[in-house]
C-alpha cells in the first residue's frame, strides 16, 4: 500500500478517482479545501505559531557561505550514494 497526497484541479479528474474508489482500487482518505500544498500537516494555532517564531528568533544563525558549504557537502554525499 502507498499513500500519496494530490491536488485535483479538474472535476473530471476527481470523478475518475471516485470511479476508482468505487471499484475498490483506491481509497480516498480525506477531502480538503486547503489551498496550499507547500504547508503539509495540521494547521498551527496562533499560540503554536507564536512559539515557533520565538524559537526561530533565538536559534543560532548560519552564514550564507556556511550554508552553501554544508549543502555542497550533502550534494556530494548524495551523488556518491547514487552512483
Amino acid at each position: 500500500m502507498h499513500t500519496i497526497t494530490l491536488q485535483i484541479n479538474n472535476n473530471d479528474a476527481l470523478e475518475t478517482l471516485r470511479a476508482l474508489e468505487n471499484k475498490h482500487f483506491i481509497s480516498i482518505i480525506e477531502n480538503s479545501d486547503f489551498d496550499s500544498p507547500s504547508l503539509p500537516g495540521e494547521p498551527l494555532s496562533l499560540a503554536e505559531f507564536k512559539c515557533w517564531i520565538n524559537e526561530a528568533e533565538v536559534a543560532p544563525a548560519v552564514s550564507l557561505i556556511q550554508a552553501k558549504e554544508i549543502w555542497a557537502g550533502k550534494k556530494r554525499q548524495l551523488q556518491q550514494l547514487t552512483k
